[in-house]
């Protein structure tokens, strides 16, 4: 008859718990969209979708917008909050410092400014005035930005022709 010590019903239900908490884990970690980041010019016209992913370790680049007033609006359709950063820097969306799991802003650039909390189902806007550079729009919850949540955006002159 086969039995199974205390020791070893101990060792496996931990072994069960310890799989079952990296198979969470892993299935949270990997890249799906979590929600839709939409830049709207001054008109009213949709300038760039982009999905707002966090696991794919990069993040990426959006096509360049004209300069001006732009708005910038963000689903959440993840079951966790978000937050929404936009910095102008001369850094490459890869090379923001972190410290402790966030963007360290001092050292990041010029804050533009933020959305602070995007609720799961939600969906918030915000209107900034941006002359012509480069910016960073990430996610400012400890560990997204490093998870990929992030896009670099160039601004250009208004009359400069956006690129697709």
């Amino acid at each position: 008859m086969w039995w199974v010590t205390r020791r070893q019903a101990v060792f496996v239900g931990l072994v069960l718990a310890i799989g079952a908490a990296v198979a969470i884990v892993g299935w949270h970690a990997h890249s799906h969209s979590h929600g839709d980041l939409r830049v709207i010019d001054s008109e009213g016209n949709v300038q760039v979708v982009g999905a707002w992913r966090l696991g794919s370790a990069e993040g990426g680049e959006l096509p360049a917008v004209p300069s001006g007033d732009l708005r910038f609006e963000l689903s959440n359709a993840d079951g966790v909050r978000h937050s929404f950063v936009v910095v102008r820097t001369d850094l490459d969306g890869t090379e923001l410092p972190v410290s402790k799991g966030r963007v360290d802003l001092e050292a990041a650039g010029e804050l533009v400014g933020t959305v602070e909390t995007v609720l799961p189902g939600g969906s918030e806007g915000r209107t900034f005035s941006l002359p012509p550079g480069r910016y960073v729009l990430y996610c400012d919850i400890a560990g997204h930005y490093e998870g990929g949540m992030y896009y670099t955006l160039r601004v250009e002159e208004s009359g400069a022709q956006a690129r697709p």
